[in-house]
């Protein structure tokens, strides 16, 4: 059985599309075969959609029907996007900046240039992690080397190992093994969680608002972040004008919220988030309600569904915190499970043909 794919909100592959939800035919998109096949991966960026599976990149225009195949090397293990290029992280560890609207792929070589003259068992590193957004393309190494690319940022400490990065427009986000979140960018929208408006904060720094909780997931997008604790609490922070914070109550209603901020979610009192993710205008969360066993998804923010129906002449934004998105297929126990991901206009679910 092939990988199954639907999407909500503004659909790159299928322009007649729009703002419902609807199946991809990965069979005839990719020609995937229906066995088998190498791990799909999937970014979407505002104008241009990447789909990665083993050593072709599919791309697709979001404003047209143009479609490219561009052939690598090696197979492609990580991709990232942004608003003109992707990122490709290479089997090899070969990292390669794809640019959409002009065709063309060049070789970024950084890791260790400016460490040269040391012993060249300190230059063996490799990228570990990758994130990009439209002002900041960043990466992390084995060294525990942050890199705004090709620019060596900070070092960690050896004993401070990251686990996730994340970035929104301006603004990056990063997230340590122990729990700790660092932000670093433009901070003009409070977007860094440090509770200032600030212009620029070159270096990653610890987010105080958050010390000692221990932080499990995070996500970034245009101007706003958001991080799950250990405990299944989720905290946002940034702008909030189209509601995407999930903030409720009314003096956040359109306003830069310029420190991290515990949701609550009124509905439904006993409620535990394991994941969260961020699009430019909304978020979604992975969530388990009190005596069920299987997740829910809710999204705040932007109203997928009719935002994209061109007959209207302005979007309202939603205010009204979380409430529930219904996946595509129900998650029976023992079926393969759904993965969620976000693009800046849309939602969207992935059934793997690998999954367990």
């Amino acid at each position: 059985m092939a990988d199954r794919l639907w999407i909500i909100g503004l659909n790159p592959f299928d322009l007649r599309g729009n703002s419902s939800l609807q199946e991809i035919d990965l069979h005839t998109l990719i020609k995937q075969p229906d066995t088998k096949s190498p791990r799909l991966l999937i970014r979407i960026g505002q104008l241009h959609a990447f789909i990665a599976q083993g050593k072709t990149l599919f791309v697709f225009c979001v404003l047209t029907e143009e479609r490219k195949t561009v052939e690598f090397a090696e197979s492609i293990v990580a991709l990232e996007v942004s608003n003109k290029y992707c990122l490709i992280l290479l089997e090899t560890g070969r990292l390669l900046k794809y640019d959409s609207n002009e065709d063309r792929t060049v070789t970024l070589d950084f890791l260790g240039v400016e460490d040269k003259g040391q012993q060249s068992d300190e230059l063996d590193e490799i990228i570990t992690h990758l994130s990009c957004g439209e002002h900041v393309a960043v990466a992390c190494s084995s060294k525990n080397v942050v890199y705004n690319i090709p620019n060596k940022t900070v070092t960690f400490p050896r004993h401070v190992r990251v686990l996730k990065i994340a970035s929104g427009f301006e603004h990056s986000l990063l997230l340590t093994r122990n729990g700790d979140v660092y932000s670093w960018g433009s901070g003009l929208r409070g977007q860094l969680g440090n509770g200032e408006i600030s212009t620029s904060q070159d270096q990653p720094k610890l987010i105080d608002a958050l010390a000692g909780v221990k932080i499990v997931d995070i996500a970034a997008a245009g101007w706003h972040s958001a991080a799950v604790s250990a405990f299944g609490d989720l905290y946002t922070w940034g702008w909030n004008n189209q509601g995407q914070l999930g903030l409720a109550e009314a003096k956040f209603h359109g306003r830069v919220v310029s420190q991290p901020q515990l949701i609550t979610f009124t509905d439904e009192q006993d409620i535990s988030v394991s994941r969260v993710h961020c699009g430019i205008g909304h978020t979604i969360v992975e969530v388990k309600e009190a005596g069920e066993t299987d997740e829910s998804i809710l999204v705040a923010g932007c109203d997928l569904q009719t935002r994209f129906q061109y007959d209207r002449a302005t979007v309202v934004p939603s205010f009204e915190g979380f409430r529930k998105l219904q996946p595509p297929i129900s998650q029976k126990e023992g079926e393969r499970s759904l993965e969620v991901g976000t693009g800046p206009y849309q939602v969207y679910f992935l059934q793997r043909n690998d999954a367990v």
